[in-house]
């Protein structure tokens, strides 16, 4: 593991000693871990709901400067992105694509984008007559979406008091799998959208790909970690199963789940040619899968709704 560099602040963290998801005192070790500045970030899985995650978290202001200008360049999206987030006419055709996805789910056209980035997907939204409000964690993201013209709100569901009730959409794109709590935050989503309102939810499901589930069982049985050796950005490792509970958890109803797999290209972190081989071939193998039966995707587009009315006791 690295050392923190001299004069340099010690990462802030907390451990958990429960699932947050579901509140399960149990959760058992899962052969994965993050390595950063000197401290290991250990992952685990809850035998209750499923959900996975960091035992060790970042937080406070560890947390907070993850999320640097040179995140938004090169580690958004697992790294995995060819162009900027900042790239209008890269992204275009994707947003477009989302916000053609909303249409049936418009209503009175009340978008919240929680983790709104550098406001692309606000600004297009609102040259298709959204009413399109961001959130997001970092100042200089803001700052560029605020020059863009665009509403847009600096920091967190926790910490930004948004109006219960006042929204059709809210959309999380990359986000949950990054937010300290994540039953905490969907519960918070709930709270915000009107009822009959959706909550949609896109991002990666990592450990559900066949590569993955692979690696997690062999190193398992052998008693080892997969070894990250970069910040701990996805603080919880979801499936399609654990988004569900998740989801049920706070109220709402699951509609669909939309998996995807990211065609073999190049890696991410750092990975030996051998592994990078090994995990190209199998993810070969994973697209036409992921394609034809919805399964062992790496990325999933999820869409919940709000009851119209709330469930008796």
């Amino acid at each position: 593991m690295s050392a923190t560099p001299a004069g340099a602040t010690a990462p802030q963290t907390r451990s958990l000693g429960i699932c947050l998801a579901c509140g399960c005192k149990c959760p058992k070790p899962l052969a994965m871990r993050y390595e950063w500045n000197g401290l290991s970030f250990p992952a685990f899985e809850c035998p209750a709901c499923g959900m996975r995650g960091l035992r060790v978290q970042p937080v406070g202001e560890t947390l907070a400067r993850m999320y640097s200008a040179e995140y938004f360049q090169t580690d958004f999206r697992c790294g995995r992105s060819d162009t900027v987030s900042s790239d209008e006419a890269a992204f275009r055709p994707e947003n477009d694509g989302l916000l053609a996805r909303f249409e049936p789910y418009r209503g009175q056209g009340r978008l919240l984008e929680v983790g709104s980035a550098y406001g692309l997907l606000l600004k297009h939204a609102t040259e298709r007559g959204w009413q399109a409000t961001g959130l997001e964690l970092s100042h200089d993201a803001v700052m560029h979406a605020r020059g863009l013209g665009l509403t847009v709100h600096e920091g967190t569901l926790e910490s930004v008091a948004i109006p219960e009730g006042s929204f059709d959409i809210v959309y999380m794109g990359d986000v949950l799998e990054h937010v300290p709590d994540c039953h905490d935050a969907a519960a918070r989503v709930a709270a915000l959208l009107a009822p009959g309102g959706h909550f949609i939810v896109r991002g990666p499901i990592t450990t559900h790909s066949l590569a993955r589930r692979l690696g997690l069982a062999l190193y398992g049985a052998v008693g080892r970690d997969i070894v990250l050796r970069e910040p701990p950005y996805h603080l919880w490792e979801f499936t399609p199963a654990s988004l569900t509970r998740l989801m049920r958890a706070v109220g709402l109803e699951v509609l669909a789940i939309e998996e995807s797999k990211i065609p073999p290209g190049r890696p991410h972190g750092k990975k030996s040619a051998a592994q990078q081989w090994v995990m190209g071939a199998i993810d070969a193998v994973n697209v036409p899968i992921t394609r034809m039966w919805n399964a062992f995707g790496d990325r999933a587009l999820l869409i919940a709704r709000k009851p119209l009315r709330a469930a008796r006791g």
